[in-house]
């Protein structure tokens, strides 16, 4: 599987058959700018993970709650009741997501 990498800063394309976990450097080789991974696409959680929005620890606890939920919510609604994630930074995250299924690419 091959991987798309869009920096956030730039928006220099990258491509490697490694995820982002596995890259030695996680910034744009044009810029120093954060690379985040945009194929294949990503849940809502990871890519608050890659973008240093909530802690691996974070999303877990809210994930917990999730499901133990009878209905349930959605994660951006949890971390956003849990204080662990401000407005600006879940709308962000959407907006990266909906361009990752869409196919659109991510202005920098």
């Amino acid at each position: 599987m091959a991987y798309k990498f869009r920096c956030l800063k730039c928006g220099e394309i990258t491509y490697s058959a490694a995820s982002l976990e596995y890259q030695k450097n996680k910034n744009c080789h044009r810029c120093g700018g954060k690379i985040i991974q945009i194929y294949p696409p990503m849940k809502l959680g990871e890519i608050l993970l890659q973008l240093d929005a909530i802690t691996q620890e974070e999303l877990e606890q809210a994930l917990a709650i999730q499901r133990r939920m009878l209905t349930r919510a959605a994660i951006g609604k949890i971390l956003l009741r849990l204080q662990l994630v401000g407005q600006s930074d879940l709308e962000n995250a959407l907006k990266i997501q909906r361009e990752m299924m869409s196919g659109h690419s991510l202005q920098g």
